[in-house]
């Protein structure tokens, strides 16, 4: 069975990560496509639906997690994973655009503070989507292990972790390289996100920026 999405391109700059991703054929576009599987991915990350969401119905990710597009949700959980972390600063940021022409494919963008933090949470957050969606009858995902792991590699990769503790769970960023077909590393990105306005106490806040059209 196909996967979920395809990764066509990543890209990563000095503030963002972007990443093409196209919504594979006969997949569900939308979250109200498939309510079940949309629960799946809050029940493993509950924190989403406190997500602010600048941009639509409401202030919030679960004024609209019932009826958005699928790469939306992929953001946000994106997002969620890099912040429960720990390790992508006080405030997280990311918006999801749709490549006009194309209904299925989409532009989804998250501040990148670390490439492998960045690639690994996308890494991962595709691979619980598609369980979500797709695979829901195997064994659910471990979202606190898959956490763990990453911050585990990325604090490896940084020099300020312990050696084999669990961070070969992680794909690294040749890992996952090899899943898209194009990653390339752009260090003249503008970044979109500087508009975002910060609430008085930003501390532990995660931003996910709306899905509309570029």
């Amino acid at each position: 069975m196909a996967d979920l999405f395809n990764i066509l391109k990543v890209t990563v700059g000095p503030k963002k990560l972007t990443a093409r991703v196209l919504v594979n054929p006969g997949m569900p576009l939308m979250t109200s496509e498939d309510v079940e599987a949309t629960a799946r991915v809050y029940y493993l990350a509950p924190a989403i639906a406190e997500h602010l969401c600048l941009g639509d119905a409401g202030s919030k990710f679960q004024d609209c997690m019932g009826h958005t597009e699928l790469a939306h949700l992929l953001e946000h959980l994106t997002v969620e994973i890099m912040n429960e972390t720990g390790l992508a600063g006080s405030v997280s940021t990311g918006r999801t655009r749709n490549v006009m022409g194309d209904d299925r494919l989409f532009d989804v963008e998250v501040s990148c503070p670390d490439d492998a933090l960045a690639i690994g949470a996308l890494s991962s957050a595709t691979f619980m989507m598609n369980w979500a969606f797709l695979h829901h009858d195997q064994t659910p995902p471990d979202f606190a292990g898959t956490v763990a792991a990453l911050t585990s590699l990325v604090r490896n990769l940084r020099g300020t972790g312990d050696e084999g503790d669990g961070a070969d769970a992680v794909p690294t960023d040749a890992e996952v390289a090899a899943d898209v077909q194009d990653v390339s590393y752009a260090h003249d990105v503008i970044d979109t996100e500087g508009a975002v306005v910060q609430p008085h106490d930003a501390s532990g806040v995660v931003y996910g920026g709306a899905a509309a059209d570029a």
